[in-house]
């Protein structure tokens, strides 16, 4: 298994509808304990190119989410790895602390990994089938802005306020509408944005 890597903000998986209702954490297992078996569920599988996504901005010092750490807004998780050539990527927001979401993948990933063990006629690759992506996002800078970084608004911003920053510094980078833009400035906006959507729903 290559090593994984923590990405900070959540890369939610785009075209992935987000949980209209959250149910509440019943998991008393912490954060580090709910992705350390996500891990281990992933390197029994053979799974390469992992990327872990949060709310929850990992320790610098090794790989691992703090205990105790801020609750954030969105507690979505993201997972995204690549199994014999084919990218996945599995998205859970259901519940409404990160922990659950993160032990609900380990524990979506034991279920299938064991039934596979069970019975000859399954096939991992049958089983996840359904959470196939075209790709697994591309490598990012360790220190990745976040969205309100990027558009320059507060974290608590109004959605209408996101937009308007959003509206404004394309003015500015889109390469189409000025002289000196830039395409990558332009996705990094393009990717800012849309994140904020996604957490103002």
């Amino acid at each position: 298994m290559s090593d994984p890597r923590l990405e900070y903000p959540l890369l939610w998986a785009m075209g992935r509808p987000r949980a209209e209702q959250r149910q509440p954490l019943r998991s008393k297992v912490p954060l580090a304990r709910a992705t350390d078996d996500l891990l281990y569920e992933l390197q029994l599988l053979g799974a390469t190119a992992i990327i872990i996504s949060c709310n929850v901005e990992p320790l610098k010092q090794f790989l691992s989410y703090p205990e105790p750490y801020v609750l954030p807004q969105d507690p979505g998780v993201a997972v995204y790895f690549t199994l014999n050539g084919v990218s996945y990527i599995f998205a859970c927001d259901a519940i409404d602390a990160v922990q659950g979401n993160m032990r609900a993948i380990g524990q979506l990933l034991r279920e299938k990994r064991l039934l596979t063990e069970q019975y000859p006629c399954a096939s991992i690759e049958r089983e996840l089938a359904g959470y196939k992506t075209a790709m697994v996002p591309v490598e990012a800078s360790p220190r990745r802005k976040p969205w309100w970084k990027v558009l320059y608004v507060s974290p608590d911003a109004p959605l209408a306020v996101i937009e308007a920053a959003y509206k404004g510094l394309a003015k500015i980078v889109h390469s189409d509408l000025v002289r000196d833009g830039s395409d990558a400035a332009m996705a990094e906006l393009n990717r800012a944005v849309e994140e904020a959507r996604l957490t103002k729903r």
